[in-house]
């Protein structure tokens, strides 16, 4: 879905501070790089990646930054298509066991040391098990070899149906070897400063600033941008201003917020494009190692005292609709039979009989329990969301303590020290559920990011998802998925809030922006095609 917008008068007013730093830089109708001619494009971000390697992170904001010098084995298109990258083709045995990749040669990392099959080894062997979203693939490899310096086998021990799907630079950049080998690859300094092969070259991370240029030896051809600049604006509105004012060129759609839809409404120098990735999730999780969040029953309760309907209108109803169940509208794997609006429609007397049974009266000031609340503010919508739990569950006698965190601060606090009681989040759905979906509730003992935090595990749930990985056909697959959502619908791990589709938003004047838009994942951009 493409929306280009006529212009219309009174933009909310820009922050001068933020708009005279952005000038300097120069989008690509102001400024360009030095006397060659050479478009400058820049890119507005919300806050400040956790690093630049995808490897060791799913933070959205390194992929936005990180996957334009940083390349997987191949890539996915918006067509669920999965297209050649590193791998300039593949074979796959008969038994689905063992995967042969033909490495493109004559490549080389930034630093001009040669592109291997080593660096692709090493990044299995060393680099795989270190990832949030590795566990799948390295419990079911077997082993990998590299017979010659362009051929790398990889064996499973069973099939998995989406593999494929997870070698892209979304979740298995390839690092490289000479520069990590022998270190902490967690403290590397190549996480800040990264050496890549793809389309453009790390230059200076200062500040809120972070500058590349054009891979000119690029295996695809140099890129017709010659340098990108990524500038965090935390603030919506100043974000927005910069787009129209042409201060900057492009908003991912992982940082675009009701806010931002609506101050480029009717602004035909601006498109907004949406359609490209699997559905995001508005996701709450609930810590179940604190009463009473781990009493399934109190889960009920507190969706059912959620008006999600409210939360779409005050969020974006163009781009976001109530969540349905735990798996998104409109995906192959979904199971049309269960319905949360019908299941745990908002419902503020049904919720608070429920809490009733569950032990939980209300006390003689009105209140039965409190309950924490944590979230990202820079995150779309969450803000808003924020606002109506508070008022929702207080209309049932349950308190809630909400605190806005930076990016960071609430990964570290989720992940790491699981101090939260409930935490609001965006999620990927991704283009199966093996990696998007998966994550969210299967047992996760040794604290990966963005997977699972909330103490819940459920080995019934996680064999279900694991039979499904391996299962070959779509349809059986299905089957398999329908038995997990309907142990999830009962247990309510967490919460799917909204499903969103937010859009990216680009100036109109670059040519190209449809296949630049190509790739099925947020951070996954083709550079090669965007034209001044």
């Amino acid at each position: 879905m493409t929306i280009t917008f006529a212009r219309r008068a009174g933009i909310v007013p820009a922050i001068a501070a933020a708009a005279l730093f952005l000038a300097s830089c120069g989008g690509s109708g102001t400024e360009s790089t030095g006397g060659d001619g050479e478009t400058t494009f820049v890119t507005g971000l919300a806050s400040q990646p956790e690093m630049l390697v995808r490897s060791f992170t799913s933070d959205a904001l390194t992929a936005t930054v990180g996957l334009a010098v940083g390349e997987g084995l191949v890539r996915t298109t918006k067509d669920k298509e999965v297209v050649p990258a590193l791998a300039e083709s593949w074979d796959i045995s008969d038994d689905g066991l063992s995967y042969t990749f033909h490495l493109r040669q004559g490549v080389t990392w930034h630093d001009g040391e040669p592109f291997t099959s080593a660096d692709v080894l090493f990044s299995f062997q060393e680099v795989l098990p270190l990832s949030p979203t590795g566990a799948v693939l390295t419990s079911t490899i077997a082993s990998v070899a590299a017979p010659d310096d362009a051929t790398v086998v990889v064996t499973l021990k069973q099939p998995l149906a989406p593999l494929l799907l997870a070698l892209g630079p979304q979740d298995f950049s390839i690092q490289p070897e000479h520069i990590y080998a022998g270190t902490d690859l967690l403290t590397n300094p190549n996480n800040r400063a990264p050496v890549g092969t793809g389309p453009f070259v790390f230059d200076s991370w200062s500040g809120d600033t972070i500058t590349l240029t054009a891979n000119e030896d690029y295996w695809d051809g140099a890129p017709a941008i010659g340098r990108l600049i990524y500038k965090v604006i935390p603030d919506s509105n100043s974000r927005a201003n910069a787009l129209v004012n042409g201060e900057i060129d492009y908003i991912n759609k992982f940082d675009v917020d009701d806010t931002i839809v609506k101050a480029l409404e009717g602004n035909d120098e601006i498109t907004l494009q949406n359609g490209r990735v699997s559905a995001t999730f508005m996701t709450m999780w609930l810590n179940q190692n604190e009463e009473p969040l781990n009493d399934p029953e109190v889960r009920k309760a507190l969706y059912l005292a959620l008006d999600r309907e409210l939360m779409s209108k005050s969020a974006d109803p163009e781009f976001t609709e109530p969540a349905a169940g735990s798996f998104p509208t409109g995906l192959w794997a979904t199971d049309t039979g269960i319905d949360y609006l019908d299941e745990y429609g908002y419902d503020p007397d049904a919720a608070a009989a429920l809490l009733d049974q569950a032990g939980y009266p209300e006390q003689g000031d009105g209140t039965r329990f409190s309950v924490r609340l944590r979230y990202v503010a820079t995150q779309p919508y969450t803000q808003a969301l924020a606002a109506i739990i508070t008022d929702n569950w207080r209309a049932i006698g349950v308190e809630t303590e909400p605190t806005q965190d930076e990016a960071t601060v609430n990964s570290d606090a989720l992940f790491a020290q699981q101090d939260f009681g409930t935490n609001l989040l965006s999620l990927d759905t991704r283009p199966d559920p093996e990696f998007g979906i998966g994550r969210v509730y299967k047992c996760n003992p040794d604290k990966l990011a963005f997977n699972n935090p909330t103490g819940y595990c459920n080995e019934e749930l996680d064999a279900l998802f694991a039979e499904a990985a391996r299962t070959q056909d779509q349809a059986a697959r299905a089957e398999i998925y329908a038995q997990a959502q309907e142990i999830i619908a009962a247990d309510l791990p967490a919460l799917t809030l909204l499903q969103a589709d937010q859009p990216d938003a680009i100036r109109s004047s670059f040519g190209g922006i449809d296949e630049f838009l190509s790739g099925a994942l947020s951070g996954d951009l083709t550079w090669s095609a965007l034209e001044p």
